[in-house]
């Protein structure tokens, strides 16, 4: 497990790196998108601030009443001016929540948004993207990082917030005294010199975190998903250990970063405190020759106080922005991902079933190749049942008719017209039916499992498809029968009743193209003769490639082909292939000739005991 703990920190394969105003322009059409609450918060936010400035001169000119002598004090007028200030205080609350409300409102939504987009261009790549990329780093990016960049909206509305504030405040105070607030001033270079240094060491924090964080979900994920091994091997002790080292370098990795980010907060307390003894120092100095009034003076220090308590949260804001700017980097990076299969934009026709594969290369890397040259030809209707070795490459055949992966070059012809690399990839697969040796089913219910290729099926033709696999009889013995939910991945059901389900899905769907990768390898031999007997009938109306590894299967096709890293060694019937030397005869001496004799004394006592029952 050390690879998991040596390549924590690292970036994928396909990360970039962007600027500010580059992630900030790829955010923008998001935020567009919900004009009507940017226009609110930028709205209710100027607003909150022009009120923020009337406020403390009501209680300026109060203060400056209580400096008069008493007899000429009007204590109405001071009542008058702290009531209206308490009044502004409240209604400036009321604005900036409306403003506050509205912006996370925004933030949800572009939250949203972003999601759907990148968990949809997730869904647009070639199942060699997922070969190569862990779920779990996959995950990380859909749902952490898209909040965290989500986040931005906010921090960059409250950041335009506070710049607006600023603007209005120092207008005020140079209308007030140029002079003195110039002196208050000479602290804020030293501060934003400080904030421009520190910001890639921000954005590198955040990202190790993020890494950190992503690895130690791919780790959660492969060990659950795989928990079964872990314990038959015995491994609890050291997946236990390698989880810890994970955790350990997350922690260290989080420790590191808030010591960082806590850092900058009493940085910026310190250059408040100096702001304010150099105001007190040059304001106390005006006060005392009588060119300022005292009232003047405390409207120049609450003003001054309004500025550093928004450049105090900057130290947050920032730390924020440097964290949503650091998720905009893995997002855009994995949005940015070409995609391997191209789009096809030519809707597939009614087929007819009809597939030629012409000197068609492909490889999964460059020094392994897995085709070169290959040609094939499958007439419309045809049961074509496909045997080999492990890496003769039965199942990459099949993977480039669906569209999983891309092909090199050459082609694959439909129908002697329609080349597969035009035909739109959804659109094809809607005539397709793959069926897996490992069957997968969806949390759920049985009903919503069986529908998912043919969401408007009857239930004439859902009780078709499942009497047609025999899936009927485990299906009636479940206590809601079609609306049983199904555990994750089909927890609860055993192999074979996993696979009848899926054998009927795919019926349901009726496609023009079926094809069985080792489909029936998983059920036992009296099941699998059901599933043949039904399939018997199905094979007849549509074209179908089997990769078996069962004889029964074999038998039953129109026509085998024997292959061998990626070449076809030998063809033709079962009685032709036996009646000669070659590879068949070879692979059914090997493979197949026990499971005939076998698989037909394990039937017969199957019958023999049900009919006894």
């Amino acid at each position: 497990m050390a690879w998991h703990l040596a390549g924590a920190l690292f970036g994928d394969n396909y990360d970039k790196q962007y600027s500010e105003r580059e992630i900030v322009s790829r955010l923008l059409p998001y935020l567009l998108n919900h004009k009507l609450y940017l226009a609110l918060v930028i709205v209710f936010s100027i607003l909150a601030a022009l009120i923020s400035l009337i406020a403390p001169v009501t209680l300026a000119f109060g203060l400056d009443e209580l400096f008069k002598p008493l007899e000429d004090q009007r204590y109405d007028f001071i009542l008058l001016m702290t009531v209206g200030y308490l009044v502004l205080l409240g209604v400036e609350w009321i604005l900036s929540y409306i403003s506050s409300v509205n912006s996370q409102k925004m933030q949800a939504l572009v939250t949203y948004d972003l999601r759907s987009s990148l968990f949809s261009r997730i869904n647009k790549h070639e199942i060699a993207f997922f070969d190569q990329n862990k779920t779990g780093k996959i995950m990380s990016r859909v749902s952490g990082d898209t909040f965290q960049l989500g986040t931005i909206l906010t921090t960059l509305l409250d950041l335009g917030s506070v710049i607006v504030r600023a603007a209005l405040i120092l207008t005020t105070m140079l209308l007030i005294d140029w002079q003195l607030t110039i002196l208050s001033m000479v602290i804020f270079p030293i501060l934003f010199v400080v904030i421009y240094a520190l910001r890639k060491l921000f954005r590198r924090s955040m990202l190790l975190q993020m890494r950190a964080e992503s690895t130690l979900n791919a780790f959660v994920e492969e060990q659950v998903s795989g928990i079964q091994i872990t314990k038959s091997f015995g491994q609890e002790e050291k997946i236990l250990d390698s989880f810890s080292k994970l955790q350990t370098q997350k922690v260290s990795v989080n420790i590191k970063q808030g010591t960082l980010f806590r850092s900058v907060g009493p940085f910026f307390d310190f250059i408040t405190a100096l702001g304010l003894f150099v105001l007190l120092v040059g304001g106390g100095n005006a006060v005392i020759t009588g060119s300022l009034t005292p009232a003047l003076l405390f409207l120049f220090i609450t003003y001054l106080r309004q500025l550093f308590q928004p450049l105090i949260a900057l130290s947050t804001f920032y730390a924020t922005l440097q964290g949503g700017f650091a998720a905009g980097e893995r997002i855009f990076s994995l949005m940015d991902v070409p995609i391997g299969i191209r789009p096809g934009k030519i809707p597939c026709p009614p087929l007819q079933g009809e597939i030629t594969f012409e000197n068609v290369s492909f490889a999964y890397d460059d020094q392994n190749p897995i085709f070169e040259d290959f040609n094939l030809h499958i007439p419309a209707g045809q049961t074509l049942a496909i045997v080999g070795e492990t890496g003769a490459g039965k199942t990459s055949l099949t993977s480039l008719l669906a569209r999983f992966y891309e092909y090199n070059s050459g082609e694959i012809v439909l129908d002697q017209k329609y080349c597969l690399k035009d035909i739109n990839a959804d659109s094809l697969r809607d005539q397709l039916g793959y069926v897996l040796q490992e069957p997968f089913l969806f949390s759920g219910t049985i009903r919503e499992n069986l529908l998912l290729g043919s969401p408007n099926a009857s239930e004439d033709e859902l009780k078709w498809a499942i009497h047609a696999v025999n899936a009927d009889s485990f299906i009636k013995l479940l206590p809601k029968g079609l609306d049983t939910p199904i555990q994750e991945r089909g927890r609860g059901l055993s192999q074979g009743q996993k696979q009848l389900l899926s054998l009927a899905r795919i019926l349901l769907k009726d496609p023009r193209i079926l094809m069985l990768d080792e489909a029936t390898a998983s059920v036992d031999a009296y099941t699998e003769h059901m599933i043949q007997e039904a399939l018997h009938t199905v094979f007849q109306s549509r074209t179908t490639i089997v990769i078996a590894h069962r004889l029964s299967t074999i038998l039953n096709a129109d026509r085998i082909i024997v292959m061998d890293h990626g070449k076809i060694l030998d063809e033709g019937t079962h009685e032709e292939l036996i009646s000669r030397k070659g590879p068949y005869r070879d692979l059914y001496y090997t493979y197949y000739a026990h499971q005939g004799a076998l698989e037909e004394l394990q039937i017969k006592k199957v019958v023999e005991i049900k009919a006894v029952h």
